[in-house]
Parts: C-alpha cells; structure tokens; sequence
C-alpha cells in the first residue's frame, strides 16, 4: 500500500473511532436490536450450519444476541481467535463457554491459545457464513476495517482452502451502525476485500 493512502485510511479512522467514541451504550443497543433481527430473518443465516462471528467492542453492533441465538439453534458458532497477523475461527461450545472466554489487549473475549478448539476450516462442511465487521463503509459497500488486515487475509485462506477440497465460497455479511456509514467513496487498495452484504439500521 503506497504511504498516501495509509495516511488517508488511518486519519478517516482516527476520525470515525472519535465518532463511534460518543455513541452511547443506549443508543447501540437500539441500532443492535434492529441489525440482529434483520441479519436472524435472513434465508443466508437460516440456512447456515456453521457461522462465524466477531465478538463486539463498544462502537460496534453488539453480536451477543447474534451469538446466543446461534447457541440455541443448536448451530455451530465460530469466533476469532488472533496471533500475530494470523486469525483463525475456533468454536464455542455453549453460552457458558461464550461468557467464560478471556479478555484479550483489546478488552474483547478470545479464545485462549492454551484451548484445544475445534478450527472451522478443518471441519467437514466448513464455514456457511461469515458476520464481518469494519470500521466504516460507504454507500457502494466498501469496507475500512480496523487497519490489522484479519478479515481480508482469512476471507484470502477460506476462499483458497474452499477451491482446493470443492467446497461453495463462504457468505459473507458485515454489520454497521448508522454512524458507520458514510457518503464519501472510501480508499481501497488491491489487497481490500468487501462483504457481500453489509447491514445497518
């Protein structure tokens, strides 16, 4: 990525991150409510087995009822689990095991390394879906995420691993606030992948 546009996507980050600072938690769960019911009604979520999810941090659509839904389903729940520029989904048993996860640096629960966990790629189905999130996205679906380059190095290694045992290519849906979307074409650069949906109040 040339150094102008680093510069670009890290001040329109630093920019949105003051932005989500102030929403307050009320608010949040209101935009919340509404993303979770429309992402449970859709047919792609309806008919996955194995999904993938973020797990939230203020300034985010919350996933908890997204996640516990998921649980009593009786569906298959996949969480990141991160190690140096390297993320894998791994799997959570119950909402027990969701609520006993530990706090990562970034204050969000994470599967520990010190887990044997089931990793999604290496299971016979393999991912259905994948709820993504970003830290902002415009009007024609673009997605700034946080900077770390997780979700577009894995969407990489899930597409790649998918085309070598014949598997479908994996849904992907990401979840914004309102605040997260902005009417300015966002930067991209060739390494940039965008969800196949994003939903948003």
């Amino acid at each position: 990525m040339n150094p102008a546009l680093r510069a670009l996507k890290n001040t329109i980050r630093k920019d949105m991150r003051q932005k989500l600072a102030a929403i307050s938690p009320e608010e949040i769960q209101h935009q919340s409510a509404i993303v979770t019911e429309e992402l449970l009604g859709m047919p792609v979520f309806k008919e996955s087995q194995n999904i993938s999810v973020f797990i939230s941090m203020h300034g985010e659509i919350c996933t908890r009822d997204i996640i516990k839904t998921i649980l009593e389903q009786k569906k298959s729940c996949y969480v990141p689990r991160c190690k140096g520029k390297n993320m894998d989904m791994v799997k959570i048993e119950s909402w027990d095991d969701f609520l006993g996860l530990p706090k990562n640096s970034w204050d969000i629960p994470e599967p520990s390394f010190d887990e044997q966990r089931e990793n999604a790629l290496e299971t016979p189905r393999g991912l259905d879906l994948i709820v993504m999130p970003g830290l902002a996205f415009d009007r024609t679906g673009t997605r700034l995420g946080h900077g770390r380059g997780y979700y577009d190095n894995y969407l990489v290694k899930v597409d790649t691993y998918n085309q070598s045992v014949g598997r479908p290519s994996v849904a992907t849906v990401a979840v914004a606030l309102s605040e997260q979307i902005v009417d300015d074409p966002l930067p991209r650069c060739e390494t940039d992948i965008n969800p196949q949906k994003i939903l948003h109040p």
